[in-house]
């Protein structure tokens, strides 16, 4: 099937869209590994059903935007997007969430002291 060279700027977005949600999608899957206490067994289901949902993302996206025709720039849009996505989150935004959970966890600490010093006296 022959497209328009105007449609294609319109499939690399949804494809890089569509890798940003899948990154997301192993974003929540560490979360609740995180509050399943690091189950073995659950981390590998839900490593299977991540895997699988990123597939049929990519493969429903690529459908509706590209009539299915898995091209270079639409494999690359997605994976670049997906890699981006896990880079920024892994390093950014897990930074970023240390950082205000220690601040948060200083505040509770001094606080708890101030009102112990309180009682106290």
């Amino acid at each position: 099937m022959l497209y328009e060279a105007l449609a294609q700027p319109s499939i690399f977005l949804w494809l890089s869209l569509s890798g940003f949600l899948c990154g997301f999608l192993f974003d929540f899957k560490a979360i609740f590994l995180y509050f399943l206490k690091n189950n073995k067994i659950l981390g590998e289901i839900l490593l299977f059903f991540a895997s699988f949902l990123t597939f049929f993302v990519f493969f429903i996206v690529n459908l509706k935007t590209n009539y299915g025709d898995f091209r270079v720039f639409t494999v690359f849009a997605f994976t670049l997007s997906f890699f981006i996505q896990r880079f920024l989150s892994n390093n950014f935004l897990a930074n970023l969430v240390q950082n205000c959970y220690n601040k948060l966890k200083q505040r509770k600490e001094k606080h708890g002291r101030k009102q112990r010093g309180q009682k106290e006296t």
